[in-house]
């Protein structure tokens, strides 16, 4: 495989920000004409990313967050 396009996709993988993205990414490594070790490398960084992108989407989901936060207390002074 042609050196340039291969760490053209290491950086297209490394850029993917969603959903479209990955699967543009996923379609431009099936396409290209690679050794097997560079296929396997880079479907490794493809999964790799997308688990990354589920975690975050797990961590940054709006319940979650609201659930983190400690309960408010009701400002009136006991006495």
């Amino acid at each position: 495989m042609d050196a340039a396009l291969y760490f053209e996709l290491v950086d297209a993988v490394a850029r993917v920000e969603g959903l479209a993205d990955m699967a543009e990414v996923t379609t431009r490594v099936m396409a290209a004409p690679m050794h097997p070790l560079e296929r396997r490398v880079l479907e490794r960084a493809l999964r790799a990313r997308g688990e990354a992108l589920a975690l975050q989407h797990q961590l940054t989901l709006p319940g979650l967050l609201q659930d983190l936060r400690p309960a408010a207390k009701p400002l009136v002074a006991g006495g």
